[in-house]
């Protein structure tokens, strides 16, 4: 598929993968040197918590999704998903998303 434009665009998160190390948050911070009083990328760490005997530590990364549209426009792997050291971001159309989400303990967010 070709890149993606505006509303058209996916970003997944694995819960399972996330560390919530925060390098999604720097690699949008300096890839756009935005504020520091702006959250264009915001990762939310949580208390770890017990699910059917395992023990989980779901983070989750808020995006604004229209940054992420011009990021991916420009390049189709940005920063925050090619740095995570986790490979817990994806990036793409909502259906690829989707699909990759299936079976996995994942957030899409869309805009």
């Amino acid at each position: 598929m070709g890149r993606v434009k505006g509303n058209g665009i996916a970003l997944l998160l694995d819960l399972d993968d996330c560390t919530g190390c925060f390098s999604c948050e720097a690699a949008c911070r300096e890839t756009h040197r935005y504020a520091y009083d702006e959250d264009w990328m915001r990762t939310v760490r949580r208390d770890p918590f017990v699910v059917d005997g395992k023990l989980r530590q779901y983070h989750l990364v808020a995006p604004v999704l229209d940054k992420c549209a011009a990021c991916y426009d420009g390049e189709h792997e940005p920063l925050c998903v090619s740095g995570c050291p986790a490979g817990a971001l994806k990036i793409g159309t909502f259906a690829e998303m989707a699909k990759e989400a299936e079976g996995r303990h994942c957030a899409i967010y869309t805009a």
